[in-house]
């Protein structure tokens, strides 16, 4: 479980989010909707103990991120939006290189995690493939197993279908639902079609501030819209959708 109560986050005199509070259930995926610039990333990075709250607090799998940075690093799985890879590196070495710095093992249970993620994430008709003849979806999910090299119970997810072509998008909803079944999932997205696919919570964060929370259906219930897309755009409406998430 995550739990961000009352997060606020202040770069000098400009408030990126304020005053912000939801939770992120186990078993489930639960989405961060918002425009470009939202805030988003912010709240992402908070989590993962890559920055801290000016005010308020997070706790993940009870655990206080400001006070024990280094343990929920240990228990999250992090999937950028551009995902960090070494290009010049095969698909096998990259995760091999991975696992060998990201924790202390053998060679014999090195393997054997490397052998897990490259069959859940469907890697292993390319291991051999360097990573600059990749296609973008395979990048993609290469970013996904490096992130489950460790076993976490948490996922990150930063816009995890940016850029993907129809059937990528596809094979990617299948796999990040088929990860949900045993780990807490937050997936950050500007796309409603994704949330309506893939969430059964959902957070609307817009200029920084909670605007709204609950099923993609609740929230356009209780916008009194006909769509999903209509009530989001009626909560964010005047908001930019340019600029950083």
């Amino acid at each position: 479980m995550i739990q961000v109560k009352s997060f606020t986050k202040k770069y000098g005199n400009h408030i990126a989010v304020q005053d912000v509070s939801f939770q992120v259930l186990p078993g489930q995926v639960t989405g961060l909707l918002g425009p470009n610039g939202a805030g988003k990333t912010t709240i992402l990075k908070g989590i993962c103990t890559l920055h801290y709250a000016t005010q308020g607090t997070i706790y993940v799998q009870g655990l206080d991120v400001a006070k024990d940075p280094v343990k929920v690093r240990q228990i999250i799985g992090y999937v950028s939006e551009q995902p960090a890879l070494i290009s010049s590196f095969t698909t096998e070495e990259f995760l091999n290189y991975a696992a060998s710095i990201r924790f202390s093992k053998t060679m014999e249970s090195v393997f054997d995690a490397v052998q897990k993620v490259s069959v859940q994430c469907d890697l292993q008709p390319v291991m051999k493939t360097k990573i600059s003849n990749l296609s973008k979806g395979y990048r993609q999910r290469l970013s996904f197993a490096q992130s489950l090299l460790h076993n976490p119970s948490v996922l990150i997810l930063d816009e995890p279908v940016s850029g993907l072509d129809p059937a990528q998008i596809r094979q990617m909803r299948s796999l990040i639902k088929e990860l949900a079944k045993d780990h807490t999932v937050l997936l950050s997205t500007h796309l409603m079609q994704e949330v309506e696919a893939l969430c059964s919570t959902v957070h609307i964060i817009s200029d920084g501030r909670l605007v709204a929370s609950g099923t993609a259906q609740q929230i356009t219930t209780q916008e009194k819209c006909n769509t999903f897309e209509d009530a989001f755009l009626k909560l964010t409406s005047g908001f930019s959708m340019g600029g950083a998430s």
